[in-house]
């Protein structure tokens, strides 16, 4: 009996719009990267705030990670146009922030602008309970219409106008710390809510290919061409 073939990293992600990378980062450097963002936060967040953007442009760490070989091997796979680091994020999820992020498509943010994928790593074990990331395959494959919405951190503007999917079809994303998950701008996602009574931090990079850049691109100060295409 043939045993089931194998589907590469790059047909998965055109399939399901996302890619999950287990153990990219060790136990001792999501503890240190964690106490990273939390000094980062304290440092150069607003009060209050789950969502703190220009991580790398702080903090060397982060930097180091946006660039790091391992996500970048990963990349290469499912950019075949090269690879640009445009920005990342810390998402913070405490004991008091316990409503789920809505679901929404990241490509409404940056509207009339190349495609982009993201990297999102919990630096914390990340289960239902603690708000992970959830996530509906094949998504990426359908246009969604968002409205304006808002959460009580100020950190969400839209949310999705109408949720055209059954409930089995969501993937609810319970994986170690230091797993990745690579998602399209266009997929489908949000998370949990946060019940656990726990601390939850993860870290998203967005990427795109390079190319000239665009009006967007100038607000982000830490981006940086990391695989050129000719390089491909």
């Amino acid at each position: 009996m043939k045993s089931p073939r194998k589907v590469s990293l790059a047909a998965a992600y055109e399939r399901d719009g996302f890619v999950v990378v287990p153990d990219l980062l060790g136990a001792a450097e999501c503890e240190q990267l964690k106490a990273e963002a939390r000094r980062v936060l304290d440092e150069h967040a607003a009060p209050g705030s789950s969502v703190h953007l220009h991580v790398a442009a702080v903090s060397a760490p982060f930097r180091a990670l946006a660039e790091d070989r391992r996500v970048v091997d990963v990349l290469k796979q499912v950019m075949p146009h090269g690879v640009m680091f445009l920005s990342d994020k810390i998402v913070y999820k405490s004991p008091d922030k316990k409503f789920p992020t809505p679901w929404h498509i990241d490509c409404y943010y940056w509207r009339n602008t190349r495609p982009k994928l993201s990297v999102w790593i919990p630096l914390d074990d990340a289960q239902a309970e603690n708000g992970t990331l959830t996530v509906v395959p094949g998504s990426h494959k359908q246009d969604w219409r968002m409205v304006k919405m808002g959460l009580p951190s100020g950190d969400f503007q839209y949310e999705l106008a109408e949720k055209d999917w059954r409930e089995g079809d969501v993937v609810t994303c319970a994986i170690k710390r230091g797993t990745a998950i690579v998602f399209s701008d266009r997929l489908v996602h949000g998370s949990t809510p946060n019940t656990a009574g726990q601390d939850r931090y993860a870290i998203i990079g967005t990427y795109h290919a390079p190319s000239a850049d665009e009006a967007f691109d100038l607000d982000f100060p830490a981006r940086k061409v990391i695989v050129p295409a000719s390089a491909r």
